[in-house]
């Protein structure tokens, strides 16, 4: 598991870094989680995989931003969440609005249920809502 490096953006590193461990230690279905910028810009990752974060950031904020954008299109009100699943498993998207909107990127392994994986996305999304 690693870091991706300085973000551009103020952010307590080593607050948010100790945050994600105690999501990945606790929820043994994750695989890897994400927190990017609105814009779509890496700020901290951890992942049992390897994976290239600052891609990942770009895609993850872009769909989750084109749910957001679906949902107001169709009337609805602003989506929560955007969920995606394979038969590798499933990934889903939180808006984390801090002081600036944040994106949380959760992937679970193929045994993991979509749900576990979305409670423990959202309940991610508020324990580092204060560290952003």
């Amino acid at each position: 598991m690693s870091d991706v490096g300085s973000p551009s953006v103020t952010v307590d590193s080593p607050a948010l870094e100790a945050a994600l461990d105690s999501v990945m230690e606790g929820s043994a279905g994750i695989s890897m989680l994400l927190v990017s910028t609105a814009d779509g810009r890496a700020i901290a990752h951890r992942s049992r995989n390897k994976l290239d974060p600052r891609r990942l950031s770009a895609m993850s904020n872009s769909f989750l931003t084109l749910g957001e954008t679906l949902s107001r299109e169709l009337g609805l009100a602003t989506a929560d969440y955007v969920t995606m699943s394979t038969a590798q498993g499933s990934m889903v998207l939180v808006r984390v609005d801090a002081d600036r909107p944040y994106t949380l990127a959760a992937l679970g392994h193929s045994d993991t249920s979509l749900a576990i994986l979305l409670y423990a996305a959202r309940d991610a999304a508020a324990r580092i809502k204060s560290l952003l």
